[in-house]
């Protein structure tokens, strides 16, 4: 009997460590937590951050709307009109510099472009940043339509690959215009643009809205505010931010100026995340 029970409890043992190692669940990926020096948010821990494990996409976005100085990456508060800073941009090699302009793909993945015009991936949580691609248009504008195409807004406007750069179609009728500094992507699927207004009875940037399909551009209206450099959207309005600290809110239909205010900085680029549409 002894010997029964001893067999009975080695076939329980086994069947058990069987049942174990093949009803273990794959391990799952939330893609949310993709830098391993991003520290817990209660340690007290500074992230000093010029490391990055490279086999980890970067975090993805979790705000409304970003907004960023040439150096350091900011969330935006619509209600309070505030600002929080995030974390300077940085790669391997230390601070970076001279990044123009931000957008957020479909599925939360955050790219910005340099005064160089280099393309990065931004870790959305810390702006560290890893470089993808070159471009060979200035870098103003940047944004995302709904098939994932990157479109870019400098001497031209531009829809390029986001994995490789190459360009995939130009917008001809764009050369009629000068851009202000920043383009966005919206639900309705057409592009809304700020451009330089040349006319003299006119003081702030022209506001456009383009069709990525068929290429036509036609005006809007005028945002009263010159030098705007970023452009958001939330609430069913656009938010434009100038190199001069003024927000403007402007209704995307009629163009129409819906609010200004003061935020202090000089802001050189802002993004609408279309995770929250």
């Amino acid at each position: 009997m002894r010997w029964l029970a001893l067999i009975l409890v080695l076939s329980f043992s086994v069947a058990c460590d069987d049942a174990v190692l093949y009803m273990a669940p794959e391990p799952i990926d939330s893609g949310v937590f993709a830098d391993a020096s991003v520290p817990d948010p209660d340690s007290g821990v500074v992230d000093a951050g010029f490391i990055m494990d490279a086999s980890q996409p970067p975090a993805k976005a979790q705000e409304p709307i970003y907004i960023h100085t040439g150096d350091t990456l900011y969330s935006y508060e619509i209600e309070n009109n505030r600002a929080v800073e995030i974390g300077q941009f940085r790669d391997r090699d230390g601070p970076l510099e001279g990044i123009v302009d931000i957008a957020i793909d479909l599925d939360g993945r955050m790219f910005g472009g340099t005064r160089d015009k280099k393309i990065y991936l931004i870790n959305a949580s810390t702006g560290y940043c890893e470089y993808r691609f070159s471009f060979d248009d200035i870098l103003h504008g940047l944004t995302f339509l709904s098939d994932g195409s990157l479109v870019v807004a400098g001497e031209r406007v531009s829809i390029i690959n986001p994995t490789t750069g190459d360009l995939q179609l130009e917008i001809a009728a764009a050369q009629d215009y000068e851009t202000s500094g920043d383009i966005v992507g919206l639900p309705d699927g057409m592009l809304y643009w700020t451009v330089r207004n040349n006319n003299d009875n006119q003081a702030g940037d022209g506001v456009v809205r383009i069709s990525p399909i068929s290429g036509r551009i036609d005006w809007i209206g005028e945002a009263s505010v010159q030098q705007i450099y970023g452009l958001g959207y939330a609430e069913d309005r656009l938010y434009g931010f100038s190199d001069d600290g003024i927000v403007v809110t402007i209704d995307p239909e009629s163009g129409r100026v819906l609010n200004q205010q003061m935020l202090s900085g000089r802001w050189w680029g802002a993004t609408t995340n279309p995770v929250f549409w």
